[in-house]
């Protein structure tokens, strides 16, 4: 579990990245702000995660399942994008994860 909980840390840490990045890659517009705002959510439940602070497993199970089906919302009516299918792929990595640990206590 513990290698499982790695990954996620390590993944929405990188999901935090390049969420901010798309600041630089596209005009400035309430959904791509929305999405960095997201990404400096998702840098500190990375951390967390990577410290197994017992908090992280909600956050980590309730934020990205929202920012899943929001980015999901965008992709389709929005702004279709790359940027959108890897975050959504990383939820549906991260939010199981969680889920699961949350299951074990």
């Amino acid at each position: 579990m513990k290698q499982l909980l790695k990954l996620a840390g390590i993944l929405m840490i990188i999901s935090s990245v390049t969420h901010v990045v798309q600041l630089q890659v596209y005009p400035l517009e309430h959904h791509v702000i929305g999405a960095a705002a997201f990404g400096i959510m998702y840098f500190f439940i990375g951390l967390f995660l990577l410290r197994r602070h017992p908090l992280a497993f909600w956050w980590g199970a309730i934020l990205p399942s929202i920012g899943g089906v929001l980015g999901i919302y965008r992709f389709l009516f929005l702004h279709p994008n790359p940027f959108t299918v890897f975050h959504v792929l990383i939820d549906l990595i991260v939010v199981p994860i969680c889920i699961y640990q949350l299951k074990q206590k």
